[in-house]
Formats: C-alpha cells, structure tokens, sequence
C-alpha cells in the first residue's frame, strides 16, 4: 500500500491501563442495566455453577458470554505452573471477549468463586444478539476489544515463546503471534536464565524455538499446527458451497467479507498467515478517512476482522490455497489437500514482497534480513548499525523510524541520490537525522553469517570493489509482485502478472480465457465468471488501502448479481 504511513509495532497499540491508569474500566467492564439485562435473556438461557467450578478452559472453542445474575465469576490465566487473576465480575457483569463471539479457542480460564447464577449466551446467538442489538452490542462489542488489548498489554494467557529473538525461526512464529493478537510471554534465550526455564521443561537449546504453556508443547512448530493447536484455526467444510471465497485478509478481502456476510453470504476468508495483509504493519495510517488523528494498520485491518466475523464470516488461517479451478462451483484447493467449493471468488491476495538475488538471503529471512519495520524488528536493531536496501517512500519511512532506535542507518542505493524515487519531504528528514547516511552507487554483494546475519559485502557498482561492514540487520525495499501463484490460466494477468478485470479485458483475451456469457465481465470480474479481483493484485489499482476497501465493497454488488444469476 502506498499511504502515508510509518512502520508497525508487533503488538496492537497500548491501552490506557499500559501506562499504568485504568481510567477505561467502565468500558472494560460495564454493568447492565436491567434493560440491558432484560434484552440478554432473549438470547441466552439461565445455568447455576457450584462455586469451583470451571465454566470454560483455555482451548475451549465457542465459549460465549457469560452474564451474572448472582454470585461472582473469576478469570484467570495459568502460567509456569502458576495461576494469575485478571479480573472478578460480580452481578450485572459479564465474562467474555473477542474470541466469545468468533469461536476460537479462548485465552483464558473462567470459575465460578461463589455459587453462580448466570445468562450463558452461545457465540451464534452473541453474534445475533451485536448485530440486532445496537446500544447493547456495542457496548460488549467495545469492551470485547478492550479485553484483548488489556491481554495483549500485559502479556496475559498461558502461552510462552522460548527462542532467540535474532533467528529467522523464532522470529516468523513470534510474528505469527503477535499478528494474530495472541496474548504470549517471550524469553528470549540469549538472555541469562531463560535458558534454566527451557532446560527445566525438558528441552535442549537446539529444540528452539518452543511454544510451551500448561497445556501443550510445541517444538519447532510449522504455522499451521500453531493455530490447529492454539485453537485461531478455521474448520474447513469441505461439504459446504460458499456463497463467497475470499482469498487474502487484507484490508480489501475484509471488506468484501464484511459486506458479504452482513447481506446474508455465506463467507471464507482463507489468509495464509494472519487477517490484515502488508496494511497490518503500518503503525499509523494517517490518511484514512474518518481517522483524523491517523489509526495503526493493525488497529484498523483488526476491526474489520473482528466485524467480518460478528456477521458470521470465517476466517481460515494460516492456511494457503494452492490452487483454483474455474467452474460452476468453483474448487479452491488449500494446503494439506483439503478443498473448498465456492459459487463466487474475491482475489484479495494483494502483492509480496521484491526479492534482489542475493546468494543465500532466504536463509536469514527474519534472522536478519527484513522486508518490514515493525516494533519488533526496531527491538533487535538497539544500538547497532543497519543497512536498508531501496531509495523508495517506504525505505525513507522505514530508516526514519528505524534511527531511533538503531545506532546508525545506512541507505543503500545503486543509482547518484535519492531525488528521482524518494518525496522530497523525506528526503529533507533523512538529511536532518544526524544517524541516517545515503551510500550511493552501493549494493549488496553477499550476506555472511550462520544462524544469523553477521556481516555484509559491499559492491561499489562503478568500480566493483568491495568491502565488508559490520551489519547485523538488513532490511530490504524494493517494491513488491503480485502474489498470483495460485491463480489459473483462465485468470487473464496483464504483463507484470497483475489480474485483469472488466474493460480492460479484451475480447481475444475473453475467447482465449474460455469465456462464454453473452454479458461482458463486471467491472471487477476477471476472465472466469464468478471470480473477482480486488486491491493490489488487480491491474490498474490504485494501491491506497481506502482504494481496496472501496473495491472490496463495490465488489460484493457484483457477487449478488453473479449469484442472482445461477439461480
């Protein structure tokens, strides 16, 4: 995306109790009036507990709400053996969060402290009750994000990262995690005595990195079996036709989920690693319309998830569709071989991120080498010198953000300055930041290091002599490419692999898609009918993130009228 953005942190933006101030807590944890009240027992059903008794488990999917008529209930965390309280509702108080209503596992422990006698709401019936309800929905709709901020802020749950935080490995599952909003604790293991505790779990050093919590252990885990064990998984349905597929979670594929769920479409998001997309990692957009203050990628793309699935959507994570079969249904092919038949596709994959060849830079991926600036990445760089490859708006971004916390910047670029790619407003910040320096005619030769990046070979491109500096964090812009691997042949891309939609279509392109209709495509219709495309992989796009939430949404019209079609 091209807004005016800086880069991400690797968690959601501070709540006001971070600081240390709890002045939100009537928010957090609001009391019903009898009304309120009243229009909860339209949804729910009436269960007493024993006091001691566990209402749900961390795991435990479709929990639901949870509202007390009488009695007091605990949540509560288990970790490393011991159990931390987070909060007590009393009568007129309710239990729950984000995950009460979108039936994922749930994060933390609930109990009943005395006898209990409460309103137990099922996550479908939650979903009816914030869709149908506004004043009361968005009340427990605004607490819910509250909770998992509160969760997020103070490392809340039962889940453990063991791992050192430099290795490409640990890195991609502490990112998975962090992306994901799930509540973790990490012990980075180049620190003294973090080692201790993963020698006292039973686990060697070369085990790394380990996911552990009272509950499971994993060792070295694939994305995948995170979010399977972690409960964040999606079931697929493979006897099921989706009205709507949409491949990728970005800001357009949640629009088009968002807008197709709350008309009544049965809706599949399917995202290879977590909801948000390249948006995600911008810490402020400030461009976004009805944000005047700016509102973090993360922050935003959450939101949408969130309300993606109040209105029934599914989301499918960390899972990646391998391939897509044109016809009436559609067949989607995932990962692992599962299939997904749909009557009407959003392609919302967006684009990846430009590679240079460099022998050997997929190895320190993460350990290393870096393709985004978040919060997590400007940890590692403290006070020790970086490079960053690309003389782009996002590059100036990216080492502005990054001097703050790095002991040096170093841009690289192959050409005399920055003046032909770079806003000249950048420009004139990079060249007032005492620690920023340009290193023209200077590109990478070769990345050197083991486990992780250590150091690099510098290439003057006029002389070819080289150099080597002592860089231990390499961060990489040089655009992006359609993330179109999966896409069909009867999927029509332009040139550089972007897809093509409505009139830019040609007619000799149409016959040799196969494409039969009489009408011509929509505006977003690709050359398959039933397949749409949105956002940064459809040719032409203008690549803003209002400009894929706009086409997301448009999009769904043209779904409803495909789907009228059919029947």
């Amino acid at each position: 995306m091209a807004d005016d953005v800086t880069q991400a942190s690797d968690k959601a933006q501070p709540p006001p109790w971070a600081a240390g101030t709890d002045d939100r807590m009537h928010e957090l944890d609001p009391a019903l009036t009898e009304d309120e009240i009243a229009l909860v027992r339209r949804y729910g059903e009436e269960t007493t507990y024993k006091a001691g008794t566990w209402l749900w488990r961390t795991g435990e999917r479709a929990v639901g709400l949870f509202l007390v008529l009488d009695g007091e209930l605990d949540v509560v965390a288990q970790r490393d053996g011991a159990e931390q309280h987070i909060i007590t509702h009393s009568a007129g108080h309710y239990a729950g969060e984000t995950t009460s209503m979108i039936a994922r596992g749930a994060l933390v422990d609930g109990r009943a402290k005395t006898d209990l006698h409460v309103l137990e709401v099922s996550s479908q019936r939650l979903r009816e009750m914030i869709a149908l309800e506004a004043e009361l929905g968005e009340k427990i709709f605004l607490s819910f994000i509250l909770r998992r901020m509160r969760l997020i802020a103070e490392d809340q749950g039962d889940i453990t990262l063991y791992g050192v935080a430099e290795e490409a490995e640990t890195a991609r599952v502490r990112t998975f995690l962090s992306r994901q909003g799930i509540p973790f604790a990490f012990r980075d293991l180049g620190d003294d005595g973090n080692q201790s505790r993963l020698d006292a779990l039973g686990h060697a050093p070369q085990d790394r990195p380990v996911v552990s919590s009272d509950r499971l252990t994993l060792v070295k885990p694939s994305i995948r079996a995170l979010a399977e064990e972690l409960g964040i998984a999606a079931t697929i349905k493979p006897d099921q036709t989706y009205d709507l597929v949409v491949a990728g979670g970005g800001p357009g594929g949640l629009a088009a989920a968002v807008y197709g769920a709350s008309e009544g479409l049965s809706v599949l998001v399917v995202e290879s690693l977590a909801p948000g997309g390249q948006a995600a990692t911008s810490s402020r957009i400030e461009n976004f319309f009805g944000f005047p203050t700016g509102i973090s990628g993360q922050a935003l793309t959450g939101r949408g998830f969130l309300q993606a699935s109040k209105f029934g959507a599914e989301v499918a994570s960390a899972r990646r569709i391998e391939t897509i079969t044109c016809g009436a249904p559609h067949t989607l092919t995932l990962d692992g071989g599962d299939t997904v038949r749909a009557k009407s596709i959003v392609i919302a994959s967006g684009a990846e991120y430009r590679t240079p060849p460099i022998e050997g830079l997929d190895r320190f991926t993460g350990g290393g080498v870096h393709y985004g600036a978040s919060h997590l990445e400007a940890q590692l760089c403290k006070k020790r010198d970086i490079a960053i490859v690309g003389g782009g708006n996002s590059a100036g971004q990216a080492a502005i953000f990054l001097a703050g916390h790095a002991r040096r910047v170093h841009i690289l670029i192959r050409g005399e300055s920055l003046a032909s790619s770079m806003s000249s407003y950048l420009i004139e910040r990079i060249e007032q930041t005492e620690n920023i320096d340009v290193l023209p005619f200077t590109e990478v030769a070769e990345v050197c290091g083991e486990q992780s990046l250590q150091s690099l070979k510098l290439r003057d491109n006029r002389t070819d002599e080289t150099r080597m500096a002592d860089i231990a964090h390499l961060f990489i812009f040089i655009g992006a490419v359609p993330a179109n691997a999966f896409l069909p042949p009867d999927v029509t891309q332009d040139k550089k692999g972007f897809v093509l939609t409505g009139t830019d279509l040609t007619a000799d392109q149409l016959t040799a898609a196969g494409w039969e209709l009489e009408r011509a495509p929509g505006p977003l219709e690709t050359s398959c009918p039933g397949i749409f495309a949105v956002g940064d992989i459809r040719s032409g796009s203008v690549k803003r993130v209002a400009s894929a939430v706009g086409e997301g949404s448009v999009c769904v019209s043209e779904v409803h009228q495909f789907i009228a079609g059919l029947a």
